[in-house]
């Protein structure tokens, strides 16, 4: 809407400004037709003054009642479908219930993986109990071995000892009976010289020793006292068989312990190396403890996860939002899969209008404009949210655009899925030049005016800015005070020579 600036005319009654104006517009036609020659006839063309006026721009069109907010609920577990409480179009508050599950078999997983866990615990900390004790057993085991093959080794070296001591009385007691016989020997050689001395002295005491015989005498001496140095020597070597035989009975005697000792020893060593044997292949490697560890882990998070699903089933399906139940797809007493769609939701509180709109009018949308949305008489107020980045195929085949405007306060009067009309504000431009929309046309290099300069028409391209259904912005191209063409056709040529029809007054009532 706007205000044209220019002379003040006399105000007059509307109904006798139209008569008059058709009789005049109709005698001057008819007169200048039938008398002007047929070379001086010059076309009637209708004007408009560029002038400055204030332009509100609006777009009217319609679109579908829609929810800012949707929410597809899914089956949070799997389970079998209890009671759906509510029905398709209904409308709903938060907290309501939307659908219930069956738990008795979900009961029975919880409790089956309950007992698995617990066995699975009770197996797994006996193995690791029974590692730790064979632990401890081949440690005293290790140490017990340790100590034995002490006691064996010190044990087998007294046994030696006593062995090498055997073995010397043996050899003294063989020694003894080669002494004897030497003894014996060295005994009768004394005897023989000791009696050849004696009758060499009784023919020395008779004088009848001879010179070699004298001779012979002092050899025999030399030999009886080498006889019984050798004699008494060997005496010296000679142990008593007595000894010789007390001392073997308590070596023997020695032996027999010992042995019987060692025999205990290495029986108890065999059974400390057995023990250590079964301890060691009784004790669980890291790896074996560690699938021990895993095992029992994955019963909690199975138990756990039976408890998280029996819970999730308890609690059911609930609405987050006040809303509308626009979809129901699921059945009582049918399995519902975990993730599958149950029920959609949109909020009722959370409402839009979403309008198809051509790429021309898209230029001059923006988010944040107010709107005005008309509902079965109702008026409500709202604005531009959102400006869709993706084109559809509207029924004719051109490309649109979805535009949501969202409504203020949305109340129960509206009804997802209806028509709704929808004015968007989109600005107003004032004391700019303006001039009539049916004005300005459109060719390949842009949008153009056609104005009357003395008479002649002159194509001038303008660029033009806001509209409102009468009238357009123009920005540059033309001035205030031009003659536009408002009724342009094909007969309309630039350069042409035409004649403006007069202006028609203002008129009110």
């Amino acid at each position: 809407m706007f205000q044209r600036k220019g002379n003040p005319r006399k105000k007059i009654k509307a109904w006798k400004i139209v008569v008059l104006a058709v009789v005049l517009f109709i005698v001057i036609r008819t007169v200048v037709g039938l008398f002007a020659p047929k070379e001086e006839f010059k076309p009637m063309v209708d004007t408009a003054e560029a002038v400055k006026g204030t332009v509100e721009s609006t777009l009217d069109t319609s679109g579908i009642i829609a929810s800012e907010l949707t929410r597809v609920y899914a089956s949070p577990v799997d389970a079998q479908v209890g009671e759906i409480p509510v029905a398709l179009g209904e409308s709903v508050e938060r907290g309501d219930f939307l659908l219930t599950y069956d738990t008795a078999s979900l009961q029975k997983n919880y409790d089956i993986a309950q007992l698995q866990a617990m066995a699975e615990d009770a197996t797994g900390n006996d193995t690791l109990a029974k590692s730790s004790e064979s632990a401890r057993d081949l440690a005293v085991s290790a140490n017990d071995i340790k100590t034995l093959q002490g006691q064996i080794d010190s044990l087998n070296a007294e046994i030696a000892g006593l062995q090498a001591q055997a073995t010397e009385n043996e050899i003294a007691t063989n020694n003894n009976a080669a002494a004897s016989e030497e003894i014996t020997r060295l005994q009768a050689e004394a005897e023989s010289i000791e009696s050849q001395i004696a009758g060499l002295e009784a023919k020395k005491e008779q004088g009848v020793l001879t010179e070699k015989e004298k001779d012979t005498l002092k050899d025999l001496k030399e030999k009886r006292k080498a006889r019984h140095k050798s004699l008494a020597e060997k005496k010296k070597t000679v142990r008593s068989s007595a000894e010789l035989a007390n001392s073997m009975t308590n070596i023997q005697a020695q032996l027999t312990q010992k042995n019987s000792q060692l025999g205990e020893l290495q029986s108890r060593l065999a059974e400390a190396e057995s023990k250590n044997a079964s301890a060691e292949a009784g004790i669980l490697s890291e790896a074996a403890k560690a699938n021990i560890s895993y095992s029992q882990q994955a019963s909690h998070l199975t138990l756990e996860q039976s408890a998280d699903n029996l819970s999730r089933a308890k609690a059911g399906v609930t609405a987050d939002f006040d809303g509308i139940v626009t979809e129901i797809q699921a059945s009582a007493g049918t399995m519902a899969a975990e993730g599958t769609p149950l029920i959609t939701l949109a909020s009722a509180r959370d409402m839009c209008v979403e309008a198809s709109v051509s790429k021309y009018n898209l230029a001059s949308i923006k988010t944040g404009q107010t709107a005005t949305i008309v509902f079965q008489d109702k008026e409500y107020t709202g604005s531009v949210q959102t400006i869709s980045k993706i084109a559809q195929s509207g029924e004719s085949g051109s490309a649109m655009v979805i535009v949501k405007v969202h409504i203020d306060k949305p109340d129960d009067s509206l009804i997802l899925g209806l028509d709704a009309k929808v004015n968007i504000d989109l600005g107003t431009a004032e004391d700019v030049l303006v001039v009539p929309v049916s004005a300005v046309n459109s060719d390949t290099e842009g949008d153009f005016v056609y104005t009357v300069e003395d008479g002649i028409v002159v194509k001038k391209y303008v660029t033009t800015g806001l509209s409102s259904k009468e009238d357009i912005e123009i920005k540059s191209g033309i001035e205030q005070g031009e003659q536009v063409i408002t009724t342009v056709d094909s007969s309309i040529i630039e350069g042409m020579e035409v004649m403006e029809a007069p202006l028609l007054p203002e008129a009110t009532e």
